[in-house]
């Protein structure tokens, strides 16, 4: 699981195999996603997300742009699920 971080870019997931979890700032629990699904998160959305602790998962993960990755803190997280 890649903890809470935003990107710079808009993109997408598919899942292959496994289960995708994904939580989002407006997401109020984890959501769960099998093969065949497709995942979108827009540009600058918190979130985190990655393979669910009882199974890996191989993905597709599709961008708009090059890929880049920022990290946040708790208190900025705080923030914006508030």
């Amino acid at each position: 699981m890649i903890e809470w971080h935003d990107h710079s870019f808009t993109h997408a997931v598919f899942v292959l195999d496994g289960i995708f979890v994904n939580e989002s700032q407006f997401d109020q629990a984890e959501l769960y996603f099998g093969p065949g699904n497709f995942v979108c998160g827009p540009k600058k959305q918190i979130m985190r997300h990655g393979a669910s602790p009882e199974q890996d998962c191989h993905c597709y993960f599709l961008t708009d742009q090059p890929f880049s990755l920022h990290y946040l803190d708790q208190e900025t997280v705080a923030k914006a699920r508030h």
